[in-house]
């Protein structure tokens, strides 16, 4: 990983300098344009306010006012190293008089570029150049512009030359102190390149760390990185994904550790029956008993044995697909009244023997659910074999249905044996048996069978058992959409 911390300080480093080399490059041409621009613009004004004045002084012939007008701009113009010449316009009817000019072009050698722009003058436009003059040894800046009579005729023209010398040192001082910025901020770059590549680096690195715990099976940390953008984004992914993880290493061992316990219980739960089943078979098979009416009892309590063993296994099978995701329910609009009528009547010889009287109540008449019937008649079953089971002879056992905030609700209550209130969580865990229920017949799962139908229909289930008010088992469920229509 140090690898990228150097390709990101590189190309951050690059970047930041190539824009500085640029931004001071621009500054300089930008700054030498100007001073060259300014320097082009103060030797034109002059050369136009000189070119005005011969104009003028032409047309009214004041020569000795111009004398002394010319002798003044030649000072001016030697104090600036500046010379003005003033030609006359050989091509013009009218051409300027000698005693306004200061030049002779016969007598004077000119360059080609000088004659051209002087010609352009004298066709009327304003003409300038620079190069080097080997006289001066040194760059010089040409500017001509015409001289016009009253009737706007190029009469002659006015060349002004002054040297690049100062402009040319405050160019060359101005790009020596942007060669002294540009490396100034050079170095500011880099630094800043060094500070931003570690500040973009070393979330990734964490975030790298942290990835190597995830993949040691280590999912309790977190990566610590709190940033409004990407990298804050993918590390906050990444603390999620630990935490899910952390809930799926959970969760995968506390189905580790039921599915031990499950096996250990079944064995246990297995055990009796079988070696009880065995020990009576092995009686009948070694010939033990002679006496017809004790080999009738012995197949009997074989075949109870047998018919235990068949409802563990039923009851094992059910929570087995109960718990299965990909476990289809047959779901159907159904009136939960109806469902409790129907299994109360299928258990009315069980309480006719105990004498036991039970009915059902409703708030509603229309007590529909989305629902499998099957598997909620089998709850309503569950819950009311255990209610005749444990409750006393001679009571009444009452379910009733109720319908409140989008919800039916579904209690079975019996006035019969107390479950001890630390007790009403475990009584819907596998082979659990209250502790004040005694050696009772029962496998421990029916309650565990009906919690998980009754959770993949997305309800849930309680119980609460005193001594005023008996046990009450309370079922709730979500009501469909034909209830919600009314």
């Amino acid at each position: 990983m140090k690898h990228i911390f150097l390709r990101v300080f590189i190309y951050f480093g690059v970047v930041i300098v190539a824009f500085t080399l640029l931004i001071g490059l621009l500054f300089t041409r930008f700054n030498q344009k100007n001073i060259i621009g300014t320097y082009r613009t103060q030797l034109t004004d002059l050369a136009k306010t000189v070119a005005d004045r011969v104009g003028k002084a032409s047309q009214t012939e004041d020569v000795e006012t111009f004398s002394d007008y010319l002798a003044a701009v030649e000072d001016f113009g030697s104090s600036r190293k500046t010379d003005i010449w003033i030609f006359s316009n050989p091509k013009s009817i009218n051409p300027l008089q000698d005693q306004f000019t200061n030049v002779v072009p016969d007598q004077m050698e000119m360059p080609a570029k000088m004659e051209g722009i002087l010609e352009q003058a004298f066709n009327g436009k304003r003409k300038n150049y620079t190069d080097h003059d080997d006289i001066y040894d040194t760059d010089m800046m040409h500017v001509a512009t015409p001289v016009y009579d009253n009737n706007k005729t190029v009469i002659g023209a006015v060349l002004v030359t002054g040297p690049m010398t100062v402009r040319s040192a405050t160019v060359l001082q101005y790009q020596k102190y942007m060669l002294l910025c540009v490396g100034m901020g050079g170095l500011i770059a880099i630094i800043l390149a060094l500070i931003f590549s570690r500040q973009l680096v070393r979330p990734i690195l964490r975030i790298d760390e942290f990835a190597g715990e995830i993949a040691a099976g280590d999912y309790s940390g977190t990566t610590g990185i709190i940033r409004n953008d990407e990298l804050g984004s993918l590390a906050d992914t990444m603390d999620e994904l630990a935490e899910q993880l952390d809930e799926a290493e959970n969760y995968r061992a506390g189905i580790e550790q039921s599915r031990r316990d499950f096996f250990s219980n079944v064995s246990h739960e297995l055990r009796t029956p079988i070696t009880v089943t065995k020990g009576y078979a092995d009686a009948l098979v070694e010939g033990y008993v002679d006496n017809e009416e004790k080999r009738e009892e012995y197949l009997k309590r074989i075949q109870d044995e047998c018919a235990t063993m068949e409802r563990l296994v039923s009851d094992l099978l059910i929570i087995s697909r109960m718990q299965n995701p990909d476990f289809e329910l047959n779901t159907e609009v159904i009136n939960l009244i109806a469902v409790a009528q129907d299994a109360m009547r299928g258990l009315r010889i069980l309480m006719k023997e105990k004498n036991i009287h039970s009915e059902v109540t409703y708030d509603d008449e229309m007590s529909l659910i989305e629902g499998d019937y099957d598997r909620i008649r089998q709850v309503f079953v569950v819950l009311m074999q255990n209610a005749i089971k444990y409750c006393d002879p001679g009571t009444e056992i009452k379910v009733h249905i109720g319908r409140k905030d989008g919800r039916i609700s579904a209690s079975v209550s019996d006035r019969g044996i107390v479950i001890p209130e630390e007790e009403w969580v475990q009584v819907f865990d596998k082979f659990y048996r209250a502790s004040t229920h005694g050696g009772r017949e029962g496998s421990g799962l029916g309650l565990v069978v009906a919690k998980n139908i009754i959770e993949r229909h997305g309800g849930s289930i309680v119980v609460k058992s005193t001594e005023t008010d008996g046990t009450v088992f309370t079922m709730e469920f979500p009501e469909t959409s034909v209830n919600i229509d009314e």
